[in-house]
């Protein structure tokens, strides 16, 4: 059976066994739910359930002969004429959606990503994205042990991507992240909080016009949690000019 014709037929929403029944059916014309079974390779009663579902949903119909039930289903450029128009429909209701969905524009909105490469995916993002920022990056600097697989990426593929861009993130840092100062002081504006008190465990990154990020970095926690909500950004944006603006202050 044509591999390219089942994908075809599950971007229809089809499943893989509705695919090959429905695909066998053509190729018979009209047949008893058993050849159809045997020909598609699908259990006989999965078939027959697929194919009462086929009828309930106008696309296969059914005829009585010898006692025995015949299936046939509908002509493909019937099928595929009738699932454009069921877009059209819904394409034509889109504003009323969206009007709903604008009800709750105010509300947070959140993701949150686990595994290495989820990872990775976000930082290239943040990268490509790095010019529209209107904003500097604003970061409370981590103090956790970090990943191999997430400080090797770090160092090997991000680091020289990031030190092509001229704009500094703004961050404030605990003195135990040493280890990092090298990387920082080429990148980052970065204020050295020298308090045995200060310590962070994951990176908050204030970012764009409404975003937060709480990056964790551990083998045991890797994940990513963002957070679009404009009161938490300006809220954390406020917390961290104030904690550099007294903590200078303090230095002086």
């Amino acid at each position: 059976m044509d591999s390219n014709l089942i994908t075809t037929l599950e971007n229809y929403g089809f499943s893989d066994k509705e695919a090959k029944v429905y695909l066998t059916c053509l190729e018979l014309w009209s047949s008893i739910a058993s050849t159809i079974a045997r020909r598609a390779e699908i259990n006989r009663w999965t078939t027959y359930s697929i194919l009462e579902d086929f009828k309930r949903k106008w696309i296969a119909s059914e005829n009585l002969r010898d006692e025995l039930k015949y299936f046939s289903v509908l002509n493909p450029e019937i099928l595929f004429k009738r699932e454009e128009e069921k877009y059209e429909k819904m394409k034509s209701t889109l504003p009323d959606l969206l009007a709903i969905t604008q009800k709750f524009g105010s509300r947070p909105k959140t993701q949150f990503f686990e595994w290495f490469e989820w990872l990775k995916k976000i930082f290239e993002e943040v990268l490509a994205a790095w010019d529209k920022m209107t904003s500097p990056y604003l970061s409370f600097v981590w103090t956790n042990k970090m990943d191999p697989r997430v400080e090797k990426y770090i160092y090997n593929e991000f680091i020289p991507q990031r030190e092509k861009i001229k704009t500094k993130t703004k961050a404030i840092m605990s003195r135990n992240q040493s280890q990092y100062l090298d990387y920082h002081k080429k990148s980052y504006n970065t204020l050295i909080v020298d308090k045995p008190l200060f310590e962070l465990w994951n990176e908050i990154v204030v970012y764009w016009k409404n975003r937060v990020a709480i990056l964790m970095y551990d083998t045991q926690e890797m994940s990513w949690l963002t957070i679009e909500s404009q009161t938490l950004h300006d809220g954390l944006t406020s917390l961290f000019n104030l904690i550099r603006d007294i903590y200078k202050k303090k230095k002086k």
